[in-house]
């Protein structure tokens, strides 16, 4: 009988949950805080050290993996960000009558951290949804600063069409993050929901790394007036939201 992939999943969840009181662990103490076999537990960590969740160490023993460091850091700084865009995001909303997104990137994807909206819009998403960084003004944001080898990541997977708008050469792309460079801004025109345009800046932390991206969307029929006059409060928003940032980060007040 095949084992359900979801039990192993919260087996393997069960595992990691052990080094919240453990530095390390070896296979004989996992099977007994667990209630499994060895062979069971062996497997397990196997398996977490195959993916880079933990790693073995000269003894035996098995400890969390750097990899989970790093993306236990992450977990902070979504916080913070949402923290931080939340009110800043509002004034945008309220100074332009449109919504407001905040997202990141996490792989060769966008994931919606934060939606402001004081009025029903016709963009569909919500925070956790997930969206491709080639169609998007926030993705083409993130995109653009990312390292080469992301954007030949995201070519190589193919750069399907979700619209008739969407643009699908990779020579366009390029040169189109190459503007967004050196304008500091992005735009989707119809190019991921028909009848929706967006326009997208950057946040950057204090060494201009690009750690996240906000943006607006309007209704195409007004897309070239409303994309023209979002570009100062979205910057303004951008800014404030920086600062705000750095301030927590100096733990000042």
């Amino acid at each position: 009988m095949s084992t359900d992939p979801s039990l192993t999943v919260l087996k393997a969840f069960r595992v990691l949950d052990l080094f919240r009181t453990h530095r390390q662990v070896g296979v004989s103490q996992c099977a007994e805080l667990l209630g499994l076999t060895r062979a069971n537990a062996h497997r397990l960590l196997v398996s977490l050290t195959a993916a880079g969740a933990v790693e073995r160490t000269d003894s035996g023993q098995y400890r969390l993996s750097i990899w989970m460091f790093e993306v236990g850091a992450q977990v902070p700084l979504l916080r913070a960000l949402t923290e931080q865009a939340q009110v800043p995001m509002e004034r945008l909303v309220a100074e332009t009558g449109f919504q407001a997104h905040l997202a990141v990137r996490d792989g060769t994807e966008l994931i919606y951290l934060l939606k402001i909206s004081h009025v029903d819009g016709r963009v569909r998403t919500r925070p956790g949804t997930r969206n491709p960084l080639y169609a998007t003004s926030l993705g083409k944001i993130l995109l653009a600063g990312a390292p080469e080898s992301l954007i030949e990541e995201v070519i190589a997977q193919g750069l399907k069409p979700l619209t008739r708008y969407t643009r699908t050469s990779p020579a366009l792309l390029r040169a189109e993050l190459a503007d967004v460079r050196r304008t500091g801004f992005a735009y989707d025109r119809e190019e991921r929901q028909i009848g929706v345009s967006c326009v997208a800046t950057g946040l950057h932390d204090h060494t201009g790394r690009v750690i996240a991206a906000i943006s607006v969307p309007s209704n195409s029929e007004h897309r070239d007036l409303d994309q023209g006059r979002l570009q100062a409060p979205l910057r303004k928003a951008a800014q404030t939201i920086e600062a705000r940032l750095d301030r927590r980060a100096a733990n000042l007040p």
